[in-house]
């Protein structure tokens, strides 16, 4: 079969092979449109099918990622995050709650001079004179087994044998003591008197300042001072109001250890004490130190202030 050059075909008559195209046809768009198909064309909205697909794949590479991630998380948490936290940095842990329930208040121990310091009433000189009275008048009678100064009376310990007798005191009149020995000439020694004031220091100044003033003058005693040393020690202090027997008192007390460790050999401190009370004839006081360390005399001290009477 040959081809005509214009595009028909010839055929022999009666022929049962279909007939080719024809190309001869004058309509233009009858003919391929090369230069749409060389830039694309629109196929139209995607079909339910295709969305359905995308958004899977989609999907599916989003959670590949958080799965990814993850993964990445636990790794730094097991090395990198570990091994910050096992350095022992204390901001890396996390604290409790705070509560002040079980707490207290920390309070400097009195008791130790380092970190409090006493009071100057203990260490300073005597804020007063230290006057010796004129009239050292003696002490009235007292009853069997007591001792008795100014309108004061105590019970006399059975081991406090010494009779001390009166004695001339900064500010006391009326006095009498009793003693008890420690070792050689050194005595634990209690007196009592009344509490006698100048005019011209301003009269009587009260149960605390008397107290106050009569431990000082007590504490620096040529017979008490060359003992205990310019600079002694001082612990156990105190200055309260006390009653005795009824009536308003005030007691200083405090132990001071000797300067020189070596003075005595069976002790090297004394309690002193200063107790003023109100009596309905005027104040009466006790001063006196015993030794600190000698339990026995310590506890004879606490028995003769807890006897401590108020008399007429």
């Amino acid at each position: 079969m040959t081809q005509d050059p214009h595009g028909s075909d010839e055929q022999p008559t009666g022929s049962s092979l279909p007939s080719l195209p024809s190309f001869s046809s004058d309509d233009p768009r009858s003919l391929p449109d090369y230069e749409t198909a060389e830039h694309g064309a629109s196929t139209g909205e995607p079909g339910e099918r295709a969305r359905h697909r995308t958004l899977t794949t989609v999907l599916a590479v989003v959670g590949s990622g958080v799965v990814l991630l993850a993964v990445i998380a636990l790794v730094l948490s097991q090395t990198v995050f570990r091994s910050v936290l096992e350095e022992g940095d204390p901001q890396a842990y996390k604290t409790g709650e705070r509560s002040a329930e079980g707490q207290s208040e920390y309070v400097p121990d009195p008791q130790d001079p380092d970190i409090a310091p006493p009071p100057p009433i203990f260490t300073e000189k005597p804020t007063t004179e230290c006057t010796m009275p004129s009239d050292n008048a003696s002490a009235e009678p007292a009853d069997p087994g007591t001792i008795r100064g100014g309108d004061l009376q105590y019970t006399i310990p059975e081991s406090w044998q010494f009779a001390w007798g009166p004695s001339s005191l900064p500010y006391l009149t009326e006095v009498d003591a009793q003693a008890r020995n420690v070792e050689g000439n050194w005595y634990s020694v209690v007196n009592l008197g009344k509490v006698t004031w100048p005019e011209d220091e301003g009269g009587y100044p009260g149960t605390e300042n008397a107290a106050v003033a009569l431990f000082q003058c007590y504490a620096t005693t040529s017979g008490v001072i060359d003992y205990f040393g310019e600079e002694p020690q001082v612990t156990d202090y105190r200055s309260e109001a006390r009653t005795i027997d009824g009536q308003s008192g005030w007691i200083v007390q405090a132990t001071y250890h000797f300067e020189d460790p070596e003075t005595l050999a069976t002790t090297q401190a004394s309690v002193v004490t200063s107790i003023v009370v109100d009596g309905p004839d005027g104040p009466s006081a006790l001063v006196s130190d015993v030794a600190a360390d000698q339990p026995e005399h310590v506890q004879d001290l606490e028995d003769i202030i807890a006897s401590l009477e108020v008399v007429e």
